[in-house]
């Protein structure tokens, strides 16, 4: 389907391109996700190897996506540069990661960047490291809502147009709120880490940021592809990711691994110094290759299983079976 005019929105309808599913599910466990078995015909969603394949033919197949990551890269290094920022370079290799993986880094480059004046007390001295962290977040938001819609795009068309740009501003309504989430579950899991220790760190630190991914992961997706609110669209990634033996939860967690070892492990560019190597290019462009493939993936994901999520019951429905 390339033909401009079946590309355009139908008005007043749930998505773009489908309706939306009337069927409703029963009520499951918190962690059915994790824990149900996986038989055959029991989930919707396929296996975790096939759906990454696909999204990873879904990012190869959008060049303008591919061409564009060393250049934002570029833009915003330089950006940081001239504001003061001095390393360590493979902080940048978040840029196109999700939130709250995002946000973890994030933290670093605002305090390394947005300084206050010598000898700042109180708000002025807190006020720019704060200020930096928003801005940072709304970047990547953005970022986040311009690959969640061309990947949207690319699965239900078979191309890309600049329909995707334009839906990427309504998209960015979510894709901020999902940063402002991530920020919070990071705030909370480094308060479990200050009281747990090296065990707080694993539980608190690392499983904020796979309940973050896990549970909101599929949010721009469907903001990309469906007419909804926000609290809508949010709860809807949040019932997705719970679909009983669909493997989120472990996708999730192998994520945010392999994110944080590129964060943390001694790759070219981890030591501070405003002169990256053409090494230290090179491994953060492929670290930025691997965080676009993992959200075309679950876009893929979501879009496969998009009919079979439940629908929330309507405000009188929930508020009589009380």
């Amino acid at each position: 389907m390339t033909d401009k005019k079946k590309r355009k929105r139908p008005s007043g309808s749930t998505s773009t391109y489908r309706a939306p599913a009337p069927a409703q599910a029963p009520r499951r466990g918190l962690l059915d996700g994790l824990f149900a078995p996986r038989t055959p015909g029991a989930s919707p969603m396929p296996k975790l190897r096939s759906t990454i394949a696909k999204g990873t033919i879904t990012a190869l197949s959008i060049p303008w996506l591919l061409i564009s990551i060393p250049v934002v890269l570029l833009i915003v290094w330089s950006i940081l540069v001239l504001l003061g920022f001095q390393g360590p370079f493979t902080a940048l290799g978040v840029t196109f990661a999700i939130p709250p993986v995002t946000t973890f880094a994030d933290a670093q480059v605002a305090g390394r960047t947005f300084r206050a004046a010598v000898g700042a007390t109180g708000l002025s001295a807190t006020l720019p490291g704060f200020a930096g962290l928003a801005g940072l977040v709304l970047v990547h938001a953005a970022i986040d809502a311009v690959v969640a819609t061309l990947a949207v795009e690319q699965l239900r068309t078979g191309g890309t147009s600049g329909w995707a740009i334009r839906r990427a501003l309504r998209v960015l309504r979510v894709t901020a709120v999902v940063g402002l989430l991530g920020l919070g579950l990071l705030v909370a899991g480094n308060l479990v880490a200050a009281f747990f220790g090296t065990l707080g760190v694993i539980f608190g630190l690392v499983g904020s940021m796979v309940v973050g991914i896990y549970l909101f992961g599929f949010a721009p997706a469907i903001a990309a592809d469906e007419d909804r609110r926000v609290s809508d669209t949010l709860l809807r990634s949040v019932r997705a990711a719970r679909m009983p033996g669909s493997a989120n939860l472990w996708l999730a967690i192998g994520y945010v691994l392999l994110a944080l070892i590129t964060v943390i492990a001694p790759l070219p560019g981890s030591q501070i110094g405003i002169t990256p190597s053409a090494g230290a290019w090179a491994v953060c462009i492929i670290v930025s290759v691997f965080h676009v493939l993992m959200q075309t993936t679950l876009a893929y994901r979501y879009l496969l299983v998009a009919p079979e999520v439940p629908e929330q019951p309507p405000a009188k429905d929930r508020a009589s079976a009380r």
